[in-house]
């Protein structure tokens, strides 16, 4: 098949991060054409296999000639499926769908009521429960993310109780909170928030706050994440709203144990004693029942890899693509 992708975001954290390596994974069997938005950080990512269009026109959803600009390639290039990733992808590809009636399909990632672009397109797709169960359309599916997990090789934990939590440093990942949570902890520890974004700033003003610079450290955003979910003891996802945590996937593959508030996804995935309202009280009890923790967190990882590849995920998308398509 001729797949046509895109996503209207430049950044590259989560979401986008699961757009380039569903792109990846297609072009092993498939022609994929990935479309991004002008000064996109991630389009050096994609594999050769991998067909990529960076848009010339000012990505505002408002801007008529990027529009166009679209349309022609679709006219063009005749994908079988076009694929949004996103409201603001959707809500550009929705307009010219109107006009043009392609095969369409698109995913939503958070379980926002706000977004009802998705309850107007041909096919959605969730990517948990939560999110399909937020979408007013009669024609929609789940599919997971994925990932293909990366070889850990020998990796030694560090010598003290080690924390990390990753991802985008904005509110609704709650570091602020999970900083305040731990300043009081009694035992000797270590935290570890792997990401950037607008609020760094006030984080580490946090950490000053509390004279935790020698134990609450930024990393910024790095490459070995996954060496740092598997030299830490626990991972903590701390997020106010999820759709689907990426980094909770990565967890089954690289985390001896992951604890998570009660969002979209973990709720799914995790039993309640991995679930918390309180992060100090639940890290208290994961450190002093640790191998408990980690026996039962182990069983969950057998359970769930061969679920949460990024073949599998590819594999349910083909089916969908195929019947929208009806090739």
């Amino acid at each position: 098949m001729k797949i046509m992708q895109f996503m209207a975001s430049p950044k590259f954290v989560g979401a986008e991060r699961s757009f380039v390596e569903l792109c990846n994974e297609l072009a092993k069997s498939d022609e994929v054409i990935a479309v991004v938005v002008k000064g996109c950080e991630y389009k050096d990512r994609f594999s050769k296999d991998v067909k990529v269009i960076e848009l010339r026109s000012n990505p505002s959803r408002y801007n008529p000639l990027l529009y166009f600009e679209i349309a022609n390639i679709i006219r063009q290039l005749q994908p079988d499926v076009v694929h949004t990733h996103s409201a603001k992808a959707t809500q550009i590809l929705y307009v010219l769908w109107k006009f043009m009636r392609f095969a369409f399909i698109a995913t939503k990632r958070n379980s926002s009521l706000k977004a009802t672009i998705f309850n107007k397109v041909p096919f959605a797709i969730g990517v948990s429960k939560e999110v399909v169960a937020s979408i007013a359309n009669p024609s929609k599916a789940l599919v997971y993310n994925g990932i293909e997990p990366k070889p850990l090789g020998d990796v030694a934990k560090e010598d003290i109780f080690t924390m990390v939590a990753i991802g985008i440093l904005q509110p609704r990942k709650g570091f602020a909170e999970l900083i305040e949570a731990v300043k009081d902890l009694p035992f000797d520890f270590r935290v570890w928030i792997v990401g950037e974004g607008e609020q760094r700033g006030e984080l580490q003003d946090f950490i000053e706050k509390f004279n935790l610079e020698k134990k609450v450290l930024l990393l910024g955003q790095r490459e070995d994440t996954h060496l740092l979910q598997a030299r830490a003891h626990l991972q903590i996802i701390n997020s106010k709203r999820e759709g689907f945590s990426r980094v909770l996937i990565e967890g089954f593959f690289y985390s001896d144990v992951v604890i998570s508030t009660k969002v979209a996804g973990s709720i799914e995935m995790l039993p309640d004693i991995f679930l918390f309202d309180d992060p100090k009280e639940k890290i208290q009890e994961v450190s002093a029942n640790y191998d408990f923790y980690k026996e039962q967190f182990g069983v969950l990882k057998k359970q769930y890899q061969k679920r949460f590849t990024l073949a599998n995920v590819a594999r349910e998308y083909r089916k969908i693509y195929k019947r929208v398509a009806g090739v």
